[in-house]
């Protein structure tokens, strides 16, 4: 009883820790002012992680021969070990592979954008 209570311990403080490397890799993002976050930013992350912890897990569930894996004194109920797992891989992959990247200069196409005046003597076609 007191191994499955500290596999919720162990799952709930694995969401947590993601949900803080989330937002400090966030941060910069808020910083810069950027709508969309790029793909790099938690979709490859989370495809790495989900493609490292899936195998980890029916791997460790085929190695003990039962569906509740045990690790040390931990026992990981159900899909709890999915999220562990994932979580943990989400962070490591995340902070370790996907650094920030910078938001690319913004171009405006919207017809009321400013442009710029051309130099005296250049020569402006319509086609």
């Amino acid at each position: 009883m007191m191994g499955q209570f500290l596999g919720l311990v162990v799952t709930g403080i694995s969401v947590f820790l993601a949900a803080i490397t989330s937002g400090v890799r966030l941060k910069p993002y808020m910083d810069a002012g950027v709508e969309h976050t790029p793909m790099s930013f938690a979709v490859y992350p989370a495809g790495i992680a989900l493609a490292i912890t899936v195998p980890t897990v029916f791997l460790l569930r085929w190695w003990q021969g039962k569906k509740h894996v045990d690790i040390g004194p931990v026992t990981f109920m159900d899909n709890s070990l999915f999220v562990v797992l994932g979580c943990l891989f989400y962070i490591v992959v995340a902070v370790a592979f996907f650094p920030y990247e910078p938001p690319a200069p913004f171009l405006s196409t919207h017809p009321d954008a400013p442009h710029a005046a051309p130099l005296p003597g250049t020569n402006i076609s319509a086609f």
